[in-house]
C-alpha cells in the first residue's frame, strides 16, 4: 500500500483544481493506494469543487474558516493605509501560521510521497526532507512570457526551490524544455504527464440541459471562449477580432464563460465598440461543456498556458478550436492536425482563420474526425497508469 498526499491551495472554479479532482477521480479506486487530501484555504463559499472529492478520501484545510473570513474582510477596507498595514501583519502571521502548522501535521502524519499540486510548499519543502516530494508545474515557467509572475519566478529561480523537490511533472514537451532551459534542472528529475480526462464523462455532462435563465442564449449560434477573464487570457485580443469579424458580416454571437479582475474593463471595451448585443459575457459555469458543444468554434487567445484543458474539452464535445499558439501547450493538443494554430497576438491572421473556418465545413469536419485518436492520448487510465509508475520510482529513489 502507498500512501499519498495531495496538496493544493483551494477548490476554487479553476484548472488546476478541475485537473486534480480528475486525479482524485482516477485513483480513488486503485486499492495499492490510498489518497489523502491538504488543502491551504478552508473557504466554504468559493471551495466549490469540495463536493467533487471521491468518497473515502479524507480531505484536511490547514487555514481555518475563520481566518479566512477575517483576512478577506481587512483586504476589503485596505485602501485605507492603516488597514493596509494591518492586512500585511496578517498575511505575515498567516505564513508563521502554516509553517508551525505543517511542520506539527507531518510528524504526525507520515506519507510515502507528497504531490505538491500547485507548487504551494515550495517555501516549506525544508520541513519534509525525509518525504519524497512531486511539485506540479502547470503554467510556462520562462520570465519572458509572463506579467504578474515575472517577480515569483525570479524569486523561485534564487531560492533554487525547484531544486528541493524530488521529481517535478510538467504537462507537455515545451514546458519541460522551458524548465531545463530556465532552471537548468538534470533532465532526470522531469518528466512530461498530461492532464487526465474522462471523456465519457464530459460528453454526458455536454448533453445536461442548461439553466431556464440560459435557454435563450442557445436559440442563436455563437462562438465560445472559456477562461478566466485576466489579461494573460487575451480576452481584450478576441473582442477585438470579433469586432472586425461582424464587420465582415459573420452573424454568430461571442459568449465569454468565465470570471476575473478584467471583467469591468472588458465590459466597457463592448459597450465601445457597440457590440452590447453580440458580446456577452456569461459568467461562470460549473458545467461549461454544454456551451462548448453548442459553439460553431471555440476560439482561445491566450498569452500564456501550461496544458490547457478547455482546448481539449472542445474537441471532445466536437467543437473545431482556433487557437493562439502560445508558449507550453497548445501545440502539443492542435499539433496541426486536429486545429489551427495562429501566431500569438496576430490578430489580422486569427481573424482570417475564424471567417475561413467558419465557411469550410468540410474542414470543420476533417477535425473532427481526427478528435478521436489524439483524445486518446489524455484518457484517464493512460495517465492514472504513468502516474503510478512515476509514483513507484520517487518512493523507490528516496530510500
Amino acid at each position: 500500500m502507498i500512501k499519498i498526499l495531495f496538496y493544493n491551495g483551494q477548490l476554487f472554479m479553476g484548472g488546476i483544481e478541475k485537473v486534480l479532482i480528475s486525479y482524485l477521480n482516477g485513483l480513488s479506486n486503485e486499492k495499492e493506494i490510498q489518497i489523502e487530501l491538504l488543502i491551504k484555504e478552508n473557504n466554504k463559499e468559493r471551495n466549490i469543487f469540495y463536493k467533487n472529492i471521491p468518497e473515502g478520501i479524507k480531505c484536511n484545510f490547514i487555514k481555518t474558516e475563520k481566518m479566512i473570513n477575517l483576512r478577506n474582510r481587512i483586504y476589503e477596507k485596505k485602501k485605507n493605509i492603516f488597514w493596509k498595514i494591518i492586512y500585511i501583519l496578517v498575511l505575515e502571521f498567516e505564513r508563521i501560521y502554516m509553517k508551525r502548522w505543517l511542520k506539527c501535521y507531518f510528524e504526525e502524519n507520515k506519507y510515502d510521497v507528497i504531490i505538491d499540486f500547485d507548487m504551494g510548499l515550495g517555501k516549506y519543502l525544508d520541513i519534509l526532507k525525509e518525504i519524497p516530494v512531486v511539485g506540479w508545474q502547470h503554467f510556462s515557467v520562462d520570465p519572458k512570457f509572463s506579467w504578474k509572475k515575472k517577480k515569483i519566478f525570479k524569486k523561485y529561480r534564487k531560492l533554487k526551490r525547484l531544486k528541493k523537490y524530488t521529481k517535478i511533472i510538467t504537462l507537455c514537451n515545451e514546458m519541460k524544455e522551458e524548465m531545463l532551459k530556465v532552471y537548468n534542472i538534470e533532465e532526470s528529475k522531469v518528466d512530461v504527464l498530461y492532464n487526465p480526462f474522462n471523456s465519457k464523462i464530459i460528453l454526458e455532462k455536454s448533453l445536461e440541459n442548461v439553466e431556464k435563465e440560459d435557454e435563450k442564449y442557445f436559440k442563436e449560434d455563437f462562438f465560445i471562449g472559456v477562461s478566466r477573464l485576466v489579461k494573460t487570457k487575451g480576452r481584450e485580443d478576441l473582442i477585438e477580432v470579433y469586432y472586425q469579424l461582424k464587420k465582415r458580416g459573420i452573424i454568430e454571437k461571442l459568449y465569454l464563460l468565465g470570471e476575473g479582475d478584467e471583467k469591468e474593463k472588458l465590459q466597457k471595451k463592448i459597450k465601445n465598440l457597440n457590440l452590447e448585443n453580440d458580446v456577452i459575457l456569461i459568467g461562470q459555469k460549473i458545467n461549461p461543456y454544454p456551451w462548448i458543444r453548442k459553439a460553431k468554434l471555440f476560439l482561445h487567445t491566450s498569452y500564456g498556458e501550461g496544458l490547457p484543458t478547455v482546448l481539449i474539452e472542445s474537441m471532445i464535445c466536437g467543437t473545431p478550436v482556433i487557437s493562439y499558439d502560445c508558449p507550453t501547450g497548445p501545440k502539443d493538443i492542435l499539433e496541426k492536425k486536429y486545429g489551427i494554430l495562429v501566431e500569438m497576438g496576430n490578430k489580422i491572421q486569427f481573424e482570417n482563420e475564424v471567417y475561413n473556418l467558419l465557411k469550410d465545413s468540410d474542414r470543420q469536419q476533417q477535425y473532427i474526425n481526427n478528435f478521436e485518436e489524439k483524445i486518446e492520448e489524455f484518457a484517464i487510465e493512460n495517465i492514472i497508469s504513468k502516474f503510478k509508475k512515476i509514483v513507484n520510482e520517487v518512493k523507490i529513489s528516496k530510500k
